[in-house]
């Protein structure tokens, strides 16, 4: 990579907020998702989805469905790739799959297929779901995965039903917190909250001998394709994209294990394409969720406000498969705490448990949204009962750049915490309106703050990173870019064109972005995912001009017209390292003490982002994580009864709208200049998710005067704080 950031001059191609390039399509309606796209030689599919949480199939007959007209391919639980056994393990979970020539054909066999299954004892509590007594939920932790690192369990207690786990002590814990002059233990719970993507999951699958081509939107197109090759042993396998790739925010980054599998074993059946897209439930029970989390914490503190000791417990419910997710939730969980806060002293443990709940996912800032918001939650509440200044009680505990980080093998590179800090509140000062725990009839105000962060690319530890990008010049003096990444609707396009134009001193609008085609592939690891995509495959562009450059030197070139032949180079970048990305916001809320009802009324979030690219592009991503945040700590979760979603619909689920936004909003961009990033750029859509429901939750706790430590905390919790009840509990279990 070629670090640092280059002098830009006036005709500078990055910094600008450029229109993004795919704006026009969208607005005007003319750009074409996965289920936009129409496959006239594919069969249509759908599948026999479980009622019940878990069941063994007792009876299956589907000799009715294949013999009717215009049905293709019938195949049963059993007959879907290696793995797939005769038991459902939660609800929506595939009983049997049908492919024919039409979506009614296809309506009519599914009701045709006749069907017994004997219920079978489930669990719903991921606490519950590890003990030995517990009913077993998936005996193959390594189902269907490409790899699965290595699982030690150091805990008697967590003997079945575990998909990962991790511990970690520095220090001496149990002698701080003894010696420590004030001590806070609480316990929270997040939400399973679903990503509400507007364009539902769609696959074709296409069979030409033992290679298998698949058209979805899949940020990570490598591990899909490592995921379908396991399953579909000796198969070579090719991920496709649809013409525009629909929103993700961590909800399109995997294949489904009920979506592509199933195309792909439907197709192989029938010897042609099919097509297998979900319906809007099928969305919710299967599509993946955010981990549901429990956290228990314990914080001590000296007299002189320095946190001395922490120790974080976390227990996330994984659903009944395997995906790799619970890892990354566990090493978030451990690792963001000590990457915010500089103490000695701590102790994690973590378990990710299998349980008969719909299955879990990546989502926006995976595993450090639930411990960020479970952490400033419970340092706010320590420095309350300590009668420290919140606000000063965080700055005196920060890391600073060039700290040891104790549990990762890189300090702390860029560190704009205290600047966001300084610069959020004075901002924020001009915003609100109500004053310090003052009323306003039968309003009450409050505010509160919170800090959060998150690393840029996966590669931390043992774990390393890398991308390509293949720059092809032509006579014309064009250049298109080809990435292994995709942009999933956050403008990733254009901030590399940026890049792209700044590094070859081409006009920007020469420049075309687009992203990973089998047919032209390119090396990349993750793809879009883990907030890496302006950091590394920006870099990887950036090394690419200058392989390009060398290589129209070489051939004596002085520019673009008088090239006769299109020049094309790889350029690539490589890491071991995670820079750290960092947020500190403000929120103030109006509580209405004759109902409960909660209205942000003034919100400032002032975020490190190291280099703005693009900054409109750079406010868009945290005002979006704003409306995430605003969901996770005052409205969203996907409700369980038993297992089975209760609000598995956009009219019964309560996804946030713009009415719910803070009524004044503004950003903060600081900029630290991150070394290892293109023009001191790092990530910005994850890490600036992380403080907002925890200065919301903070902000209620200041106007109310009470502690809720399960989110979301809906109206009549408030309302139930306010009249003397116990409060302090939101959200719901949805067991």
């Amino acid at each position: 990579m070629t670090p640092g950031r280059s002098e830009q001059g006036a005709a500078s191609a990055v910094g600008e907020s450029a229109p993004r390039k795919d704006a026009r399509a969208k607005v005007r309606g003319r750009a074409r998702y996965a289920t936009d796209v129409a496959y006239p030689d594919a069969l249509a599919a759908g599948v026999v989805r479980s009622q019940v949480p878990h069941a063994e199939i007792a009876r299956l007959d589907t000799g009715a469905a294949a013999a009717m007209d215009d049905v293709a391919a019938v195949v049963p639980r059993w007959d879907l790739p290696r793995g797939f056994d005769d038991r459902v393990r939660h609800y929506g979970d595939a009983v049997a799959a049908v492919a024919a020539e039409t979506p009614a054909a296809v309506d009519a066999a599914r009701e045709a297929i006749e069907y017994d299954l004997d219920p079978l004892e489930s669990v719903h509590d991921p606490r519950e779901s590890v003990r030995a007594d517990a009913p077993l939920v998936q005996d193959d932790p390594a189902f269907g995965q490409p790899d699965r690192h290595p699982v030690r369990v150091d805990n008697p207690d967590y003997d079945r039903n575990v998909d990962d786990y991790h511990a970690l002590e520095l220090g001496e814990p149990d002698a701080a917190f003894a010696a420590a002059d004030h001590v806070h233990e609480a316990s929270y719970r997040t939400p399973r909250v679903t990503h509400c993507n507007l364009d539902r999951h769609c696959a074709v699958a296409e069979w030409d001998g033992d290679d298998l081509r698949v058209t979805a939107t899949i940020g990570n197109r490598g591990h899909a394709e490592k995921t379908l090759e396991r399953l579909f042993d000796g198969s070579e396998v090719a991920i496709e994209r649809p013409p525009t790739a629909g929103s993700s925010f961590g909800g399109r980054s995997l294949a489904k294990l009920t979506l592509e599998p199933v195309a792909a074993a439907l197709a192989r059946e029938a010897g042609r394409p099919v097509r297998l897209e979900f319906d809007r439930e099928t969305e919710f029970s299967a599509a993946e969720s955010r981990h549901a989390t429990h956290l228990d914490l314990k914080a001590g503190a000296t007299d002189d406000g320095r946190l001395t000791a922490l120790a974080v417990d976390a227990v996330a419910d994984t659903g009944p498969y395997p995906n790799g997710v619970g890892h990354v939730v566990l090493s978030a969980c451990r690792g963001r705490p000590l990457d915010a806060y500089a103490v000695d002293n701590y102790r994690f443990e973590g378990v990710s448990a299998f349980t008969n709940n719909p299955p879990a996912g990546e989502y926006r800032g995976i595993g450090v949204t639930q411990v960020t918001w479970a952490l400033e939650s419970h340092l706010d509440e320590l420095a309350r009962q300590a009668g420290f200044d919140p606000v000063a009680f965080r700055r005196e505990n920060w890391v600073a750049e060039g700290d040891d980080r104790p549990h990762a093998d890189a300090p702390v590179s860029s560190c704009g915490l205290r600047e966001c800090l300084d610069r959020g509140r004075a901002r924020f000062e001009e915003l609100r309106e109500g004053d310090d725990g003052g009323s306003d009839g039968n309003v009450v105000y409050g505010w509160g703050v919170a800090a959060g962060g998150q690393i840029t690319t996966p590669a931390a530890g043992n774990n390393d990173d890398y991308a390509e990008a293949r720059l092809t010049l032509a006579p014309d003096g064009s250049l298109f870019v080809r990435t292994g990444a995709i942009d999933v609707g956050q403008g990733a396009a254009t901030a590399l064109a940026q890049i792209a134009a700044e590094a070859t001193g081409l006009p920007l609008d020469r420049v075309t972005v687009e992203g990973y085609d089998p047919d032209d592939p390119v090396d990349d690891k993750y793809g879009s995912v883990a907030n890496r995509t302006t950091y590394l495959v920006g870099a990887a562009i950036r090394d690419g001009a200058d392989a390009l450059g060398e290589r129209l030197q070489a051939r004596g070139v002085d520019g673009v017209d008088e090239l006769l032949e299109p020049v094309a180079v790889t350029g690539r970048a490589e890491t071991d390292t995670a820079p750290l990305a960092y947020g500190v916001h403000f929120a103030e809320v109006a509580v209405d003490t004759g109902t409960g009802a909660v209205d942000v009324t003034a919100y400032v979030a002032a975020q490190d982002v190291g280099y703005a690219i693009n900054p409109t592009l750079v406010e868009g991503q945290i005002e979006g994580a704003v409306g995430h945040g605003v969901e996770f700590a005052l409205t969203s979760e996907l409700r369980l009864e038993g297992g089975v979603p209760t609000d598995a619909t956009l009219a019964g689920y309560p996804v946030s709208s713009p009415a719910e936004m803070p009524d004044r909003l503004a950003c903060e961009i600081v900029e630290s200049e991150e070394a290892s990033g293109p023009y001191g750029a790092k990530g910005v859509g994850t890490p600036s998710i992380t403080p907002v429901a925890p200065a919301i939750t903070n902000a209620i706790r200041d106007a109310v005067g009470e502690r809720f430590t399960a989110a979301p905390v809906r109206d009549g919790d408030v309302l139930l704080a306010l009249g003397g009840g116990t409060g302090g509990d939101g959200g719901d279990d949805g067991d």
